[in-house]
């Protein structure tokens, strides 16, 4: 189950808990204002059922705190994977255009594209390339463009998309308000 749909099951699930204990507390409070003209419930009876609920609320309650724990989780190692694939892809441009600055710097022969990228980079590392090209002595080698083999850029899902997509193995919600002791009857 995705952490999405698994987040809206318990949460789902925690509402309805939520109104039967509603609806009890009701059915509790009347019988306490109108002791003689009440229904024949037992308040102690009803009391228990209540604690019963409040017990189921919050199983229920507590898995949905993981789930959210573990979204959480998940969306922090996503973005810092995001990061650390930007980081390296900087840390590569810049690779590049040093090596652009050395080739051009040494006199050979740079293709105007990898030029045009170190001047847009810096250009005053640029013109420093030029005026060491010019003292150095003529360098017949000739290389092709550092960028040539860059591929076309692919649509990423964002942080919170992964982390809503991710699979998660978690009972169902019902399951874990049924680990709590059953009502032995149903009140309402």
């Amino acid at each position: 189950m995705k952490i999405r749909d698994a987040k809206q099951a318990y949460a789902t699930h925690r509402h309805e808990i939520w109104e039967k204990r509603e609806a009890l507390a009701k059915v509790l409070k009347e019988q306490e204002q109108h002791p003689l003209t009440s229904s024949a419930f037992d308040r102690v009876e009803l009391s228990r059922e209540l604690s019963l609920i409040d017990a189921q609320y919050d199983a229920v309650d507590k898995a949905l705190a993981g789930i959210t724990a573990m979204e959480t989780k998940v969306f922090g190692d996503e973005c810092s994977r995001h990061q650390a694939e930007t980081q390296a892809k900087m840390a590569e441009e810049l690779g590049k255009i040093m090596e652009v600055y050395r080739r051009a710097a040494s006199g050979a022969k740079v293709p105007a594209k990898d030029l045009q990228k170190l001047m847009d980079y810096d250009m005053k590392l640029y013109m420093a390339a030029r005026q060491a090209a010019m003292l150095a002595r003529q360098n017949d080698e000739e290389y092709d463009s550092l960028w040539e083999d860059e591929e076309q850029p692919r649509e990423q899902k964002t942080c919170e998309e992964v982390a809503a997509e991710t699979e998660i193995s978690v009972p169902h919600p019902s399951a874990v308000s049924a680990s709590v002791e059953a009502p032995a009857e149903e009140i309402l």
